[in-house]
């Protein structure tokens, strides 16, 4: 289960501004909680962190992403407002209204993401899509000269949102895509002592641009077996059509998905695991490449046995996605079950 300390270093994941290129925060939270679980911690060119318990198993690379999705301001008028690009796969209909935070060069800049109010448009025109270039970021600058003076070209942003218990294992947060299995990497370095693998915990950086820093990773150990921890698309709430979507339910375990990305054998071991050991799964069929971290580390180097691990999440990749504790706790169970095994 699930602790009341382990629920207070996840809302220190999930409440950091970490958008793709700039985990930092992440990636220093990381390293520092798991340090004293492993033998070797290194972070590389591309800021990817790999954390490294020696054995004498099969080499073993376990990867989940720092980054989310966020903002980078591309343009500031003479008035001050911030015009800005998107990082990832950002639902722009959301950000209306939305408050965010800036990262300029002499700190944190709070803003409110606005828009032309509907009192104030032309009702004869017919709705048209919103568009990134048709918001702004409001930070109540006097002009542009004094907005230049907090932030600048290339400050990057995020959406500001609090950590939410929905229940006392449903969680609501910004970037548990995938700060979640960040928090699920933590747990499994805790437990690493008795296995005999060669385990590296690796935190990607850049996945939301295509799984950028796991192709750089994967290329650099060389790995015998890759397991990717990611979320999935909980298909468990109204509209939701199963024929199309598939049926993942929050708080009805790790999900184990099957497909040309992923390797059969690895993909059977893992689910013959989770039965043996009475570990709550569910199965996912996925037909194409992943969008995950595992589409780049089956195809590097001369290619890698590669297993992806989902957790179920309602509304992926807006202000509040929603997870079940007891949906990463499984995953957790499951992982560590399959190390003590691998050998």
């Amino acid at each position: 289960m699930i602790h009341e300390d382990q629920k207070q270093f996840l809302s220190r994941l999930l409440t950091a501004s970490c958008p793709s290129g700039s985990e930092e925060q992440v990636i220093n939270l990381f390293r520092n909680t798991v340090s004293s679980y492993v033998d070797e911690i290194t972070i590389d060119a591309m800021g990817n962190c790999i954390a490294h318990k020696k054995g004498d198993g099969p080499k073993v690379m376990i990867a989940a992403h720092a980054d989310e999705i966020g903002l980078i301001v591309h343009y500031i008028d003479e008035k001050g407002f911030l015009y800005f690009k998107e990082i990832g796969g950002v639902d722009t209909a959301l950000l209306m209204g939305r408050r965010v935070i800036i990262h300029g060069e002499n700190g944190s800049v709070i803003g409110i993401i606005g828009k032309k109010p509907f009192h104030l448009q032309d009702t004869k025109s017919p709705s048209q899509e919103i568009n990134p270039e048709d918001l702004w970021i409001d930070i109540a600058a006097r002009d542009g000269s004094d907005a230049r003076s907090k932030v600048s070209i290339g400050s990057i942003a995020t959406v500001i949102s609090d950590v939410t218990y929905l229940s006392d294992t449903v969680v609501a947060s910004k970037s548990l895509d995938d700060r979640i299995g960040i928090f699920v990497l933590t747990e499994i370095a805790r437990q690493l002592n008795d296995m005999k693998a060669d385990v590296y915990l690796v935190a990607t950086v850049q996945e939301e641009l295509g799984a950028r820093g796991a192709q750089v990773v994967a290329e650099a150990i060389k790995p015998s077996i890759g397991i990717v921890i990611d979320v999935t698309h909980a298909t468990d709430y109204p509209t939701s059509n199963a024929v199309h979507d598939g049926y993942i339910q929050l708080g009805k375990g790790v999900v184990i998905p099957n497909g040309p990305n992923l390797d059969k054998t690895l993909t059977a071991k893992i689910e013959k695991t989770a039965k043996e050991a009475t570990i709550p799964y569910q199965m996912e069929a996925i037909a194409r490449p992943t969008s995950t971290d595992a589409r780049m580390i089956q195809v590097s180097g001369t290619g890698v046995k590669t297993v992806l691990l989902s957790i179920p999440c309602r509304y992926m990749h807006t202000p509040n996605e929603v997870v079940s504790l007891e949906d990463a706790d499984a995953c957790i169970r499951l992982l560590v079950e399959y190390l003590y095994r691998v050998n």
